[in-house]
């Protein structure tokens, strides 16, 4: 069978699938179920191939933090992912003991939702850098959503009563989640794009109403051609989740959009030339998937 055939085979068996699965309202059929864990599995399994023997993504920080996320996301009971967690893991601690050039807004922002969903100590020194990059403006449109939820989780708490801790870090962490948010807006409207990161900031700061906001621009990226953000389809994942109208099919037609994506050797992203974006778009639409199977994937802990 030639390669030609088999990209055939693939789209027609997907469209096979979004036609057995039409008719269920908002939920998946088992059919498509069983496809998303397949991705999952895949997509895991070609981010484990990718590790360094270090325990790294490519002796980076960022990198490695966002891939052990996605394993934990989808792959928590597979005991080759829980291994390559553990070691991602190892090496960002070592990592971030050592002195080192200050580290990028993505690669703060990826450590400690890390740790947090790992509930593992957060050095005060990696806060104080985020606060400091937050207010020197030196936050890229790309990384502002990340960073926002995780200021909004420091503010509840999450580290406040670690020892370490500056005085007056809840404060400032407060104010720089509006000045966030603000950015995010204004960058949304500016140039058209971050729509998805925008519907999740609206209801991360308590709007109410974003669900069917969140439902057009998935239909609109359904209908675009190009190729897709992998971090806005997670984001939309999120809202959608969280807001959808109980009728609503809007995981259907997501896991299609992430499926006729998947690469053959299991990962996402068409930049061949550029493994650091292969790795960067897989992470993300391996959380997407875990968001929109939620009650479909085991639950390893």
């Amino acid at each position: 069978m030639t390669k030609a055939t088999m990209r055939i085979c693939r789209r027609l068996s997907v469209v096979l699938l979004l036609l057995t699965c039409a008719a269920a309202a908002g939920e998946l059929g088992a059919s498509l179920q069983l496809e998303g864990r397949m991705a999952c599995q895949r997509g895991a399994a070609w981010l484990i191939a990718c590790q360094a023997a270090d325990g790294s993504w490519q002796q980076d920080t960022a990198l490695s933090a966002q891939a052990a996320l996605a394993l934990v996301a989808v792959a928590a009971d597979v005991p080759s992912a829980r291994a390559a967690r553990s070691q991602a893991i190892a090496y960002l601690q070592e990592s971030l003991a050592q002195t080192a050039p200050p580290l990028s807004p993505d690669a703060l922002v990826a450590v400690l939702r890390l740790f947090l969903r790992e509930d593992i100590a957060v050095p005060p020194k990696i806060v104080a850098r985020l606060h400091a990059q937050v207010a020197a403006g030196e936050t890229p449109a790309r990384d502002a959503m990340p960073i926002l939820e995780t200021l909004l989780l420091l503010q509840r708490g999450a580290v406040a009563a670690q020892p370490g801790a500056p005085a007056g870090q809840e404060q400032e962490t407060a104010r720089l989640v509006e000045l966030l948010y603000a950015k995010i807006m204004a960058d949304g409207e500016n140039s058209g794009e971050q729509l998805g990161e925008c519907l999740a900031a609206r209801m991360a700061m308590g709007a109410a109403a974003v669900g069917a906001a969140a439902q057009q621009r998935l239909k609109e990226l359904r209908g675009a051609a190009g190729s897709l953000r992998f971090t806005e389809l997670y984001w939309l994942a999120r809202v959608l989740y969280a807001q959808a109208d109980a009728e609503a099919t809007w995981r259907t037609p997501l896991l299609i959009m992430l499926l006729e994506k998947q690469r053959g050797d299991g990962g996402w992203g068409g930049n061949e030339e550029n493994p650091e974006i292969r790795l960067v778009d897989s992470a993300w639409a391996l959380q997407a998937l875990a968001v929109l199977l939620a009650e479909a994937l085991p639950q390893g802990e």
